[in-house]
């Protein structure tokens, strides 16, 4: 290769990675101070030890926080305080008063009047509540959030909490689209996957108008729905299970269908997709008094399993999970409501991200110092493929949309190490091949050859473990998976990138030991 040409082809390599690298790490002010960039790494989505937590307290129907029945009581002097009084009854602890009807339900004869009756009510009420914490966790797992938790607060209350799902730019207050558009995130999956009641189908003309008709009346509702379902047939003896699906930027909940399931949608999908029987051409899909998604039926529905389509990832997830919960025999026990989500800092203190890519940047820069240090320009070079390799990996990241964790971060430090001892092993035994009398280009060859077979042995052994934990794992660790697949798949591409930026930026040199800090020890004698 000429050395004009490897001129050009090495300037080209250096001001696009150099470029990619800039707008991937650095965020600035435009010019006019009103607008800013944020750069691809802001923009990656953090986990909740980053960024924080959203959390709810859910209450079940009918029961209450003692702040509000001791704020209702002492502030208002009418017929509302003493209606507390008398149909409120303080849960053990204190922290919750529980309704007397709610009680009443629990009791044989329907009215739990005496002491012993009401401590066995209150005893099973919190059954259930613990219930369905252990129905909302199954839920939250299947949601594939990086962290979750569930937990009941004093027996009668949950608290559920998801990751904020800030970036780091709308974390910091430097991107409030992106800012509102992540707790809208977060609260939705917390509004819908604590939707409480059965399952039922529906459609605004055909079906039968039962108890779901009669339920939306009493709730005033202006649209009354039926339930298109056979009353003899039981919801979740229909449905298999419920699931997320993606294909190319598409995003849709897979239903899959029992065999009594498949002929009963098959019969009434018949008559909706029907436009001279029904002008209604959709199955609502309710749960309790909510309509969560909706199918619309063009045609009859034949096959064991179908995909109703929604417009984001996010939303898909949301829905899958709770639909195969409630689908499958397991809905909650009670309706839940809650006041507000509240959102937290992170334990570490809000400065948790900065620090950690502070650190990453320390670490890339040891790395780039160490092997201009020992290879001198051929150091040089080796510090440029880093800087894309991080930067590649900062892309690609933030294109698949995977949340970045602790752990991730560790796992993107792992990552890093493995390229760099990819190349620094091939680099000491093409060192050994030059002492051994060969030349450059000889030992060039050799060391990669010889050096092949223990990098490629690790990169399949790490590509086949990233591949398990991405697939198989969910939540952190499925997170940390797709981390490693895309490190390990970096890492050897531009194992052999690098191998041909040494031969481009190689060729000019006239002295190629020199460039690549070797020695030539028996010449140096001679000499």
């Amino acid at each position: 290769m000429g050395k004009i040409k490897s001129a050009v082809i090495t300037a080209i390599v250096a001001l696009a990675t150099l470029a990619l690298f800039l707008f991937g790490v650095v965020s600035c002010a435009l010019p006019g101070g009103v607008n800013r960039y944020n750069s691809i790494l802001a923009g990656i989505h953090l986990g909740s030890e980053l960024s924080g937590d959203a959390y709810a307290v859910l209450l079940p129907d009918g029961v209450i926080s003692a702040e509000e029945y001791e704020f209702t009581v002492a502030e208002d002097s009418g017929d509302k305080a003493a209606e507390y009084r008398e149909d409120y009854t303080a849960a053990p602890g204190g922290a919750y008063y529980v309704k007397n009807t709610v009680l009443d339900g629990y009791a044989e004869d329907g009215s739990a009047d005496t002491a012993a009756e009401r401590t066995a009510a209150f005893d099973a009420l919190e059954k259930d509540v613990q219930a369905d914490a252990s129905i909302l966790a199954k839920r939250f797992a299947d949601r594939n959030l990086t962290s979750y938790s569930v937990g009941v607060l004093d027996g009668f209350a949950i608290r559920v909490a998801v990751p904020t799902n800030f970036s780091y730019a709308s974390y910091s207050g430097s991107d409030t689209t992106s800012r509102s558009s992540d707790l809208n995130v977060a609260s939705a999956a917390i509004s819908y996957l604590t939707l409480g009641g059965e399952l039922t189908l529906r459609n605004n003309e055909y079906g039968t108008r039962d108890e779901v008709s009669a339920a939306q009346q009493a709730a005033g509702s202006s649209t009354v729905t039926r339930n298109i379902i056979s009353a003899s047939l039981n919801v979740e003896d229909l449905f298999e299970s419920a699931s997320y699906y993606a294909m190319g930027g598409s995003y849709a909940v897979k239903v899959n269908l029992t065999e009594a399931g498949a002929e009963e949608l098959s019969r009434v999908s018949a008559i909706i997709a029907d436009t001279e029987q029904v002008s209604d051409q959709s199955i609502k899909f309710y749960v309790g008094e909510t309509s969560v998604i909706q199918l619309t039926c063009d045609t009859q529905l034949t096959e064991s399993s179908f995909y109703i389509g929604v417009n984001d990832a996010a939303t898909a997830r949301n829905y899958a999970s709770l639909l195969n919960s409630v689908a499958t025999g397991n809905p909650l026990a009670f309706e839940y409501s809650y006041g507000e989500v509240i959102y937290t800092t992170t334990a570490g203190g809000a400065n948790t991200a900065m620090f950690l890519a502070i650190a990453a940047l320390i670490a890339l820069v040891v790395v780039m110092a160490f092997s201009v240090a020992c290879y001198k320009k051929l150091g040089l070079m080796f510090s440029l493929m880093a800087l894309l390799f991080s930067s590649l990996m900062i892309a690609i990241v933030y294109l698949v949309g995977t949340t970045l964790t602790i752990a991730g971060v560790f796992t993107s430090f792992m990552c890093l190490a493995l390229f760099a001892g990819s190349n620094f092993f091939s680099f000491e035994q093409i060192r050994k091949e030059s002492k051994a009398g060969r030349t450059i280009q000889a030992s060039v060859k050799l060391g990669y050859k010889k050096t092949l077979t223990g990098i490629l042995d690790t990169h399949i052994v790490l590509l086949i473990i990233s591949i398990i934990l991405a697939l198989v794992c969910t939540g952190e660790a499925a997170a940390c998976g797709m981390i490693l697949l895309i490190g390990t798949l970096a890492s050897y591409i531009l194992h052999w990138f690098t191998r041909f930026m040494w031969y481009v930026t190689m060729t000019p040199a006239r002295d190629k030991y020199k460039f690549c800090g070797f020695k030539r020890e028996a010449i140096e004698d001679y000499e």
